[in-house]
C-alpha cells in the first residue's frame, strides 16, 4: 500500500513464486531479447526469466516506474493526513498534477511512449520481452491503444502477469492483458 518508484527491498515469497511461473511459461513465446527496468525488485524477476531462456537481460533506462518524489515510501493516507491540501491538488487531478519531486501520470505516458517509440527503432523486427512495472504497462496500453491518459488508473496490472502488444508500421494491437502464468494458462488452451 506505500508508493515506491524502487523498493529496495527482495522479491517476497510470492513475487518469486510469480518469477518463476513467468519463467517457465515465457520460453514458449520464442522472444529475442529480454529487456528490463533497473529496479532491483524487477531485476531479480529478469534475471530469473534470462535463466529459462538462456539470455542475459539488458537493462534499459526510462523503463522504471513512476517516480513519485518526495511520496516514496508513504502511503496515500498518510499524504493525506501530513499534506492535506497538497493532497486535496494531487487528487482533484492526479493525472496532471505531480507530486512534489515526481511526475505526473501524463510525464510517466510521454516517458514511456518515447521509450517504446525508441525500443520499436532499434529492435525492430524483434520480439522483445519487458520487465517492466504496472505504471509502465499502462502508460504503454495508453500509447499503444490511442486511449486518453485520464484511463490510466481504470486499468489493472497485476504484480507477475503478462501483457502482449503487438506493433507494426501501422498500429498496435493488444493481444490479451493480465495473463498470469499458472493461474490463466488453462483460458488460453
Amino acid at each position: 500500500g506505500k508508493l515506491y518508484t524502487d523498493p529496495n527491498a527482495p522479491l517476497t515469497d510470492r513475487g518469486l513464486k510469480q518469477a518463476y511461473a513467468l519463467a517457465q511459461w515465457l520460453p514458449a513465446v520464442g522472444p529475442h531479447l529480454l529487456l528490463t527496468s533497473s529496479s532491483k525488485r524487477v531485476r531479480s524477476t529478469a534475471d530469473l526469466i534470462a535463466q529459462a531462456l538462456c539470455v542475459e537481460p539488458i537493462v534499459i533506462e526510462g523503463l522504471d516506474e513512476w517516480y513519485v518524489g518526495d511520496w516514496e515510501g508513504k502511503t496515500y493516507l498518510e499524504i493525506k493526513k501530513s499534506q492535506p491540501e497538497l493532497y486535496s491538488c494531487w487528487s482533484a487531478n492526479p493525472i496532471d498534477n505531480a507530486p512534489p519531486g515526481g511526475e505526473s501520470i501524463a510525464q510517466l505516458c510521454r516517458r514511456t511512449e518515447r521509450k517504446v517509440q525508441e525500443l520499436l527503432v532499434s529492435y525492430e523486427g524483434s520480439r522483445l520481452i519487458l520487465v517492466t512495472h504496472a505504471g509502465v504497462i499502462r502508460g504503454i496500453l495508453v500509447y499503444a491503444l490511442g486511449i486518453p491518459v485520464a484511463n490510466f488508473w481504470r486499468m489493472s496490472i497485476p504484480a507477475g502477469s503478462i501483457t502482449r502488444v503487438d506493433f507494426s508500421n501501422n498500429f498496435a494491437t493488444l493481444r490479451f492483458a493480465c495473463l498470469q502464468p499458472g493461474n490463466d494458462i488453462a483460458a488460453l488452451e
